[in-house]
């Protein structure tokens, strides 16, 4: 039976995610890339110390480590499968078991077949915990990303973007960054929606009649917040290693850059959640699962990201 964690060292939940795409292969090859003896594990290591559940198919996930207890949850589909493991991890943090979630990747598409209205791992927790501001945020070496909307279609993104949503992403960077991140007086720049973010109005009004008012209100609360920036040319240049925090309006105008330049090092973490919570940037890969293919390296700054920050 697992126990309370309420001890000197925490525990990470890792969920399986879709047990048919690579979630248990770059799970397992984490976990045997960060046991003892291995080059990222010294005594210094954030590792030392950390339990780790795995949640899902122990068959699947294979052996792994003495330092591993793998909880096994039975389902008939993999969709069922995905949904399940992640609502016993919900439950072994609210009974205090686990301190932080870590997820791996799975089918928006098979969990909706099992249960509508699905729309991710990001709503669903936040939903589970009563939180009502949140955000995904992407982090990489010396970059943290949020985005305004989420998995939106494009033509919806413009009526969403409003004063209100865009302030409150900035809002919620802010007190991230100085809560979780522990930077005390963090940098936020802040993209347009536009190209050239408008250009003065020539091409669209968002930049001026949305998101340039929401900056200047955090201005007026005292978060150090700039823009709106033109997003085509910001990661080009060395500015962006500037900045403490970016925020983007829609999923790819931040993320393309960001996934180009970092795939592998990349995080997705959950801005806003009462624990914390991360993910490798990368999805199920079907077309590579159970081929002993997939590259273990963003699950491994996943796990290592939540280490650091519990």
């Amino acid at each position: 039976m697992l126990k309370s964690s309420k001890t000197k060292y925490p525990s990470i939940a890792i969920t399986m995610g879709d047990p048919d795409g690579i979630g248990p292969e770059v799970i397992r090859k984490a976990l045997l890339a960060l046991k003892p003896g291995t080059p990222s594990w010294s005594k210094k290591s954030l590792l030392r110390g950390r339990r780790f559940i795995v949640i899902g198919n122990k068959k699947l996930l294979g052996r792994v480590s003495s330092l591993v207890c793998a909880v096994d949850v039975s389902y008939t589909s993999a969709g069922e499968g995905a949904l399940k493991f992640l609502q016993k991890a919900v439950a072994l943090i609210k009974e205090g078991v686990a301190d932080a979630l870590v997820t791996a990747p799975l089918s928006k598409e098979a969990v909706s077949l099992y249960s509508k209205g699905f729309v991710g791992h990001t709503e669903y927790l936040a939903k589970a915990f009563g939180v009502k501001h949140f955000d995904m945020m992407f982090i990489a070496p010396h970059v943290r990303l949020t985005t305004v909307t989420r998995h939106v279609p494009l033509k919806d993104v413009p009526r969403l973007i409003t004063p209100q949503a865009v302030f409150d992403s900035i809002v919620l960077m802010a007190k991230t960054l100085k809560d979780d991140f522990k930077i005390r007086s963090p940098k936020i720049a802040v993209f347009g929606l536009n190209p050239h973010a408008g250009e003065g109005g020539l091409l669209g009004h968002e930049d001026a009649r949305c998101i340039l008012p929401a900056i200047r209100y955090a201005q007026a609360q005292g978060i150090n917040a700039q823009g709106p920036l033109s997003a085509d040319t910001f990661f080009a240049y060395p500015m962006c290693h500037g900045y403490d925090g970016i925020i983007a309006m829609y999923h790819d105008q931040g993320l393309v850059a960001l996934k180009g330049m970092y795939m592998k090092e990349l995080v997705n973490f959950t801005a806003g959640l009462p624990f914390v919570r991360t993910s490798p940037a990368h999805g199920t890969a079907f077309d590579i699962a159970g081929k002993n293919k997939a590259d273990p390296s963003s699950m491994i700054a996943a796990i290592k990201l939540a280490c650091e920050l519990v």
